[in-house]
């Protein structure tokens, strides 16, 4: 089977997934803001999990728990407003304020656990902003950019997960996790800059 036939059959199979948790907690009762809510709520946890250094098991495995399920409602809140037509600028608004101060709060959580060095939260945490700057200053010039660059949001939340899960084995990895946040963010920065300069210099 080629490969981009397997992409497009994993990536239908996952959009189906979401979309059917979006029709479940729809049924529910809930709405996109109160899903960003709760993916806030777990990702706010899971920071103080890593701000403790993750001294225990207990600590580690909650830190992993909190972790997923903020990036499940995260895919959640945007899944939910696409299908039911939920999509306002308000609730665009609040899903972006609270996803930076999710990062926020992550990053500063390493950084305060010892899991990390300040410099690289920082440039971790720069770089991160950056992404989303970017892309919604350059929205404002008409553009889009959206899947523009190597480490989006979900892409930066997978590799701090992978790198908490390997934490037991390998104490670095979180420390490791957050340099490759950073190196990719910058990179995804500088690739979303070259796109919009080619798009607006031909305006």
């Amino acid at each position: 089977m080629p490969s981009s036939l397997m992409l497009s059959k994993i990536q239908a199979y996952v959009e189906g997934f979401f979309a059917s948790s979006a029709g479940a907690f729809h049924a529910a009762g809930l709405s996109p803001n109160g899903i960003t809510f709760l993916g806030l709520v777990f990702i706010l946890g899971s920071a103080l999990l890593y701000a403790t250094g993750l001294p225990q098991l207990f600590y580690w495995a909650g830190a992993v728990v909190l972790l997923l399920a903020a990036g499940y409602f995260d895919a959640i809140d945007g899944a939910m407003a696409r299908r039911y037509k939920y999509v306002s600028k308000v609730g665009g608004v609040l899903d972006s304020v609270l996803d930076r101060l999710g990062e926020i709060s992550l990053y500063a959580a390493f950084a305060f656990g010892g899991l990390t060095s300040f410099p690289v939260a920082v440039w971790a945490l720069s770089a991160s902003l950056m992404v989303s700057y970017v892309r919604a200053r350059v929205e404002v010039e008409g553009v889009t950019l959206k899947g523009v660059g190597i480490a989006e949001r979900p892409e930066r939340l997978l590799i701090v997960l992978v790198a908490t899960i390997a934490f037991p084995a390998y104490h670095e990895s979180i420390f490791w996790g957050t340099l490759l946040v950073a190196v990719l963010s910058t990179v995804t920065v500088v690739e979303r800059i070259y796109e919009a300069w080619k798009i607006l210099i031909r305006r």
